[in-house]
């Protein structure tokens, strides 16, 4: 493998990170083949009627809540984060839709400021206090949960950053379930963005809302009674599941104008609804664990699909140079430890571990990965800034 083709020339996917290779044109598996599938990301194609229909059932969902608008104190749920998606989604509603929603915020112990204060803020400008409940008391078990998967993560192919992340969610998405089932209320509405369907488009279906809210059996076994409180029990299971469901994936999404209404409507302040300023604290230590572990940034993943569907030649090289100067940039920021240094202290303090004692962890797996060389050029290619 030559040196130009460390680095895939149509996107920015690094060879030997996660299982991804670089073919002799120069490309990664994603770019050459159009089917690739991979454990951390795939190209999720909607069939045009199958997004048609969930449109229309968003619509009747829409209607259905309308129409039964005065029967109920709150006509659903959805689950606030005080990111960009969840401040547009509330606005909607309210604004829009002309419905009344509940709002369900978990603190998992390691929200942003910015998310803290971007919920207040959009709370008293929309006078929402009063349909707002922000439960704290999960902090314990969300420690319990990152503490485990950071050490306890032992795949050659999938990050932690995207493990992590479906397993939080997971949790976070049942507790907001159980608030729904103790209020008898019909419907969970939850604001992925379009590209977020890497498991579910538009809805997740009874039984994985079940799946999803049964711990497995290995991460059980260090949970108590209190943390056990937090998933779903037999008789919730047994109860009429709410539909849960992501209507940014068939209604109208654009992130500029989504940023636009929330600042204009000064729901929130200029500048805050930067998915950078918002994203807890746990992403960053995942980024920081992949780094070490496979030698990339897991975030390429999706700046990659993002560099591919720019249809014009030009835009496709500016698209690719922009992303590529942010992936060194954070890489870099990564290993010479300057990364969310703040984030980071809280992490490494909450969970009661150091950020040495994680490295050590990872480097015993890393030396075990069949790609171990290739994790360790590449490592070396970003500190010396010669990963090109």
């Amino acid at each position: 493998m030559t040196e130009e083709h460390i680095i895939c020339k149509n996107c920015i996917l690094v060879n030997g990170f996660l299982g991804i290779s670089i073919n002799d044109q120069g490309l990664c598996n994603f770019c050459s083949d159009p089917t690739y599938v991979n454990p951390n990301w795939s190209k999720v194609q909607i069939s045009p009627e199958r997004r048609e229909w969930a449109l229309n059932d968003w619509n009747e969902v829409v209607e259905d809540m309308q129409d039964n608008h005065n029967s109920s104190q709150y006509d659903c749920i959805i689950g606030y984060s005080g990111g960009k998606d969840s401040t547009a989604l509330v606005d909607t509603f309210i604004s829009e839709y002309r419905l009344n929603p509940f709002l369900v915020t978990i603190d998992t112990g390691f929200m942003t400021e910015v998310a803290k204060e971007n919920i207040k803020k959009t709370l008293a400008k929309m006078n929402l206090f009063k349909n707002h409940i922000f439960i704290d008391a999960t902090v314990s078990t969300f420690i319990k949960l990152y503490k485990f998967h950071f050490f306890h993560h032992r795949s050659n192919e999938k990050s932690l950053t995207v493990n992590i992340c479906h397993i939080c969610t997971d949790l976070i998405h049942t507790i907001v379930v159980k608030e729904a089932i103790k209020r008898s209320i019909p419907y969970v509405i939850i604001g992925f963005s379009p590209d977020q369907i890497a498991r579910y488009f538009y809805e997740t279906i009874p039984f994985d809302v079940i799946r999803d809210g049964t711990p497995y059996d290995q991460f059980k076994a260090i949970l108590d009674d209190t943390d056990m409180n937090w998933y779903l029990t037999s008789e919730e299971i047994e109860a009429n599941l709410p539909r849960v469901l992501y209507p940014y994936h068939v209604i109208d999404y654009n992130e500029r104008e989504i940023i636009t209404q929330i600042e204009e409507k000064k729901l929130i302040e200029i500048g805050k609804g930067d998915p950078v300023l918002t994203n807890c604290h746990v992403v960053k230590a995942a980024l920081l664990y992949d780094m070490y572990r496979y030698g990339g940034i897991t975030y390429a993943l999706q700046y990659a699909e993002l560099i591919r569907q720019e249809e014009d030649k030009e835009a496709r090289r500016k698209s690719r140079k922009d992303w590529l100067r942010l992936y060194k940039q954070i890489g870099k920021s990564i290993l010479n430890g300057t990364f969310n240094m703040e984030g980071m202290g809280i992490f490494f303090r909450k969970l009661g571990i150091s950020k040495e004692g994680l490295l050590e962890n990872i480097i015993y797996q890393r030396i075990q990965d069949p790609n171990f060389s290739q994790i360790i050029k590449n490592i070396d290619l970003m500190m010396s800034n010669k990963l090109r």
